[in-house]
């Protein structure tokens, strides 16, 4: 047997406590998600599936001091996902709603920024980023036949991707199209709170849902609110466009609820 194998050996024989290690981690996490799931089902008076599709209008709440300084457009996203609908009584009045969401967060914004300049620039700024959702909702039903409630709870999100654009009709500003910097200038994760309504009736076999929901974010969308520009006497400084923004998304959508029991 060559000396390779050997070290290749032993390294495997030193990291076999890690592996079963990390494998009996995976082992109960899969019990305890396991066994969630059965006093889910079993408490369960009703499940429902929900494939839902909608629209967002997404804007940045940028503080009561810096409203004069930046100017939004609209500009709407789409939304899609499924989520859970599991009543827990009898007459569903109230439902325990996780669901896991696309969002499609468009932003168009026109900064006044001075930065460390005499005067003041005009520049405009363009995002759209493309968000993983997680909510868990709480929801309360009433009515007979036709169905009205109203829902709330946390959601956190995860930025799969995006991409950014900055013109400005100052040349000494570099402008730039590009993939969203998660790694410097975005943060790629926040938390929010949820809250909405519907209607719900009776279609075929299953429910046609209509939903309304407002997300009011907590975390701020930038990390780095810098750009590059080049002074008068051709160096390359940085200036601070806008103030930090947090995400404020209303969404509208349509879904078909399917009973899973």
């Amino acid at each position: 047997m060559s000396i390779h194998r050997v070290n290749k050996t032993k390294e495997t024989l030193l990291l076999l406590p890690k592996y079963l290690q990390i494998y009996k981690s995976m082992i109960k996490k899969i019990v305890l998600l396991s066994i969630l799931l059965i006093n889910i089902r079993c408490l369960a008076q009703e499940i429902y599936i929900i494939p839902q599709v909608g629209l967002n209008a997404n804007t940045y709440d940028f503080g009561e001091t810096s409203s004069n300084l930046s100017n939004q457009r609209f500009s709407p996203g789409v939304s899609a996902g499924v989520g859970l609908n599991i009543a827990l009584d009898e007459l569903r009045t109230f439902i325990l709603q996780p669901e896991i969401n696309y969002s499609m967060r468009n932003n168009r914004t026109d900064h006044i920024s001075s930065g460390n300049m005499n005067e003041a620039l005009t520049i405009q700024q363009k995002s759209t980023l493309h968000y993983l959702e997680i909510p868990l909702l709480a929801r309360f039903d009433f009515g007979i036949g036709t169905r009205y409630y109203f829902n709330a709870g946390p959601s956190f999100s995860y930025a799969l991707g995006g991409r950014e654009k900055l013109e400005s009709d100052e040349p000494r500003i570099q402008s730039y199209n590009r993939s969203a910097d998660f790694d410097n200038r975005f943060n790629r994760t926040d938390w929010s709170a949820l809250i909405g309504g519907g209607i719900e009736f009776p279609f075929n076999d299953g429910l046609l849902v209509l939903d309304a929901r407002f997300s009011w974010g907590f975390k701020t969308l930038y990390k780095s609110r810098e750009i590059q520009r080049v002074d008068n006497e051709g160096n390359l400084t940085s200036t601070i466009v806008g103030p930090e923004g947090k995400n404020r998304i209303f969404t509208l959508s349509i879904g078909y609820a399917l009973p899973l029991n």
